[in-house]
């Protein structure tokens, strides 16, 4: 990336002045308008360093509109920012792929492979700098190079005006209950006219059906319009929501995060996208947090002079979730202690009495024999065996 300066690309591009592009091509479809948005939001990240945020943003935009490259180019400057250049190389080359005039996205791929903009003499020529276009007329062009010699934008934005305005005259001299003219009443003395009014009379329902369906078709918009909306506010509460998990992580409070996402974020309807970054971040996290877990049980657990029940119920909370994560792990981390973890587990659950003294007793025994069945032959086997005997015979484990 030697020949790649990630702030001074990002200086050419710009805000979509969506209101300057309606005023030169008139109204644009709601999914574009929306991606448009989204893009500018995206803009707004980056200027505060939210890459990450500014990434969720961009893949919204391009999953409303698939061939958005200016949000494909600008989300590989993304991946180039956070030091991910295999996204970055991937997104650049989707434009590539999908618009064989990609000029900026080839101009990224030549960056990274080191190339430069030397003439073709081999003598180094500096480029004179020149004032990116924006990225509304990017897109523009861009959809224009798409769909060249299919009038895609004269026939779609003609189409969408033409029809905005015949629906606007139709509100305006047609009353909203069904037309109802009695055509056969007013020609009835004229028979040789029979065939012309049974045509108006046609003519005049087809006119009420299309009006009726343009009622549901503008109902139907307005509903998509306000589902949208609904996603970006969703998108926004829970980018912070990941925001925040993320600063944990980097703090290094891994217990944090797992008891966030598992208590306070279990059950709740998350976007998609959010949803797969939870995971992935709580998969990184567990292993981590397994001797943090333990070490706020063996605190708990020694702080409880008075020996209160409540003591040893919150002390075995977290052992349990130590010895889950434990379970669930292919692999521990070298600084977690399986068999410790579990034989002060069992002591601490044995004396918690929680739910019951029976149910208690029943996992306590088997943490003990994990510990036998883990280090048979060492210290922390012959104590475990003899918490054994004590549950099995009645007695009291001593704390």
């Amino acid at each position: 990336m030697l020949n790649f300066n990630v702030n001074e690309e990002l200086s050419n591009y710009e805000l979509i002045d969506l209101e300057s592009v309606e005023e030169r091509i008139g109204s644009i479809p709601d999914d574009m308008k929306h991606a448009m948005e989204l893009y500018n939001k995206a803009l707004d990240d980056l200027q505060s360093k939210n890459e990450d945020i500014a990434i969720i943003a961009l893949k919204k935009a391009i999953s409303l509109y698939p061939d958005f490259y200016e949000a494909m180019n600008l989300m590989g400057i993304c991946y180039l920012s956070l030091n991910d250049e295999n996204n970055a190389r991937r997104m650049f080359r989707k434009v590539m792929k999908k618009d064989n005039n990609g000029i900026r996205a080839s101009k990224y791929l030549a960056r990274l492979d080191g190339e430069d903009d030397s003439s073709n003499d081999g003598v180094a020529k500096k480029p004179k700098k020149r004032k990116a276009p924006s990225a509304a007329t990017s897109w523009i062009r861009e959809n224009l190079q798409q769909n060249q010699g299919k009038n895609f934008f004269t026939k779609n934005i003609q189409g969408i005006i033409i029809g905005i305005i015949l629906m606007c005259i139709l509100w305006l001299i047609i009353p909203g209950t069904p037309i109802n003219i009695d055509l056969g009443g007013i020609f009835s003395g004229n028979p040789d006219l029979s065939p012309q009014i049974a045509r108006l009379e046609k003519e005049n329902t087809e006119l009420t059906d299309r009006l009726n369906d343009a009622n549901e078709a503008l109902v139907q918009a307005n509903e998509t319009e306000k589902k949208l909306r609904d996603e970006i506010e969703q998108y926004s509460y829970w980018s912070g929501i990941l925001k925040d998990l993320q600063k944990l992580a980097d703090d290094g409070k891994y217990k944090d995060v797992i008891v966030k996402i598992e208590k306070d974020l279990a059950g709740l309807s998350k976007p998609d996208a959010i949803a797969e970054e939870i995971i992935a971040l709580e998969a990184e996290c567990k292993p981590k947090s397994i001797s943090q877990f333990y070490e706020a049980g063996r605190e708990i657990y020694r702080s409880n002079a008075n020996q209160s029940l409540e003591g040893y119920i919150n002390a075995a909370n977290e052992y349990i979730m130590a010895i889950r994560i434990i379970e669930e792990s292919d692999e521990l981390p070298s600084n977690v202690n399986a068999v410790n973890v579990y034989y002060y587990g069992g002591k601490a659950i044995a004396l918690s009495e929680y739910p019951s003294k029976e149910e208690a007793d029943k996992e306590a025994l088997r943490c003990f024999e994990a510990v036998i069945d883990l280090a048979p032959h060492s210290e922390m086997a012959s104590y475990a065996r003899n918490r054994i005997n004590d549950i099995e015979n009645g007695r009291a484990i001593r704390h």
